[in-house]
């Protein structure tokens, strides 16, 4: 019965994060960006949006790992608006994450945030990343803590797309497993447009 229970979890998880993300760009008022990246094993989408003059940050997005498994996300965090000129983008927030793989699937309230800076000396390179941690006391299912992060450096092909390169480093401890459960570790490629 205990199984049964913790499947309707995941599946009613699974359900609600499906939901959200697909329900995040009808809330947003202000424009956003679209953010694709690829790696030999790995192709992620991802979009955030600022709600004008409210400083309420939105993001969703989905990771696929052709050997590994797949994990969608959706957060919300509050950023900075005071200064909109400013080379320095800061956002502190939550997202929720589902992991599901042939073994195991959970999901996870990671807190943390997100920073993205242009060089002064060329404001066409920049350097962003995130970084989230869930402890053991917002994990659930199958998981029993969660770390993502990502650092790039940046390029501005066009005042609204970006070119970039970086490294994801995105891992769970699940409950009958020893070690940590890596997802689309290393290197990646992509582009951001905004819009």
């Amino acid at each position: 019965m205990t199984t049964n229970i913790a499947n309707n979890v995941v599946k009613l998880a699974r359900t609600l994060t499906i939901t959200a993300i697909c329900s995040l760009p009808f809330t947003a008022q202000a424009g956003g960006s679209l953010d694709i990246s690829l790696s030999d094993t790995s192709a992620r989408v991802g979009w955030d949006a600022t709600r004008m003059d409210t400083g309420l940050h939105l993001n969703a997005a989905l990771l696929h790992e052709s050997d590994d498994g797949d994990m969608v996300s959706g957060g919300v965090h509050v950023v900075d608006v005071r200064n909109p000129n400013s080379d320095l983008y800061i956002g502190v927030g939550a997202n929720l994450y589902g992991v599901f793989t042939d073994d195991h699937d959970g999901g996870a309230v990671g807190v943390g945030g997100f920073a993205r800076y242009n060089f002064p000396f060329n404001r066409d390179f920049g350097i962003s990343g995130h970084a989230y941690y869930a402890p053991p006391v917002v994990s659930f299912a199958d998981v029993s803590n969660m770390v993502d992060a990502d650092i790039r450096l940046k390029y501005n092909i066009l005042p609204t797309a970006h070119l970039y390169t970086g490294f994801r480093m995105t891992s769970f401890k699940f409950e009958d497993r020893g070690g940590r459960y890596k997802l689309a570790d290393g290197l990646h490629f992509g582009l951001r447009l905004d819009f």
